[in-house]
């Protein structure tokens, strides 16, 4: 799956929120996107992601911001590289693929301020090895009507998989997004969105290649 551009990014159909990962060896559930960070998210607790309660004057009633929803867009939720072709489970190098995500919001002024952030693993397959890959992922702000892109950042994550070791964990958290604030249900005007950037990562392979060769045999 490739991401030119953001246009083509929110035309894609998105995965339902219980999607399953195929990870070969490894079962990963993407959380309940749905869910408000406050009702106890576990990467968000992780973080350190507050609840989405926006400061009130004293004496005033807490005001409540509603996150954005997650979702993931299909086909960017794990990405393979095989050793081979035709691409089979035997001679899968390696796999990167997206477990969890969490946001956080909060109100300044007239600006929505969201956090994100996603956690991932990266899994060897029969034909990998031990070394260092690169997680390319996107993060967008879009528009619920219209489709319109309004925040797209890339983000990386240098994942060190030992000689030994068969996976290992990422997380990635974005600095603070801005968007225009409209309402309290700030899910009606934007979605979030997350995904593995193929396009993005094509250097991924070439990471991939010198870990091997750093750790093969004479």
């Amino acid at each position: 799956m490739r991401w030119p551009n953001l246009i083509r990014l929110v035309g894609m159909p998105v995965l339902a929120a219980s999607a399953v990962l195929a990870l070969s060896g490894c079962g990963g559930h993407l959380g309940n996107f749905d869910a408000p960070e406050s009702g106890g998210s576990k990467l968000g607790a992780l973080l350190g992601f507050k609840n989405n309660d926006a400061p009130a004057a004293e004496g005033t009633q807490v005001r409540h911001i509603f996150c954005p929803e997650i979702v993931v867009l299909e086909g960017t939720a794990a990405s393979q590289v095989h050793a081979g072709t035709p691409p089979t489970s035997a001679n899968l190098r390696y796999q990167f693929g997206l477990t969890d995500a969490a946001r956080e919001c909060s109100l300044e002024g007239d600006q929505l301020t969201i956090k994100i952030g996603v956690a991932g693993k990266v899994l060897l397959g029969p034909a990998g090895t031990g070394g260092t890959y690169n997680v390319p992922v996107r993060m967008a702000i879009v528009r619920v009507h219209g489709n319109e892109p309004l925040v797209s950042k890339l983000y990386h994550a240098a994942v060190t998989v030992g000689v030994a070791a068969a996976e290992a964990d990422f997380t990635i958290v974005s600095e603070p997004l801005h968007v225009p604030f409209t309402q309290d249900h700030t899910e009606d005007d934007y979605n979030i969105k997350v995904g593995i950037d193929d396009a993005a990562g094509a250097d991924k392979a070439a990471n991939a290649d010198k870990a091997a060769g750093k750790h093969a045999k004479p």
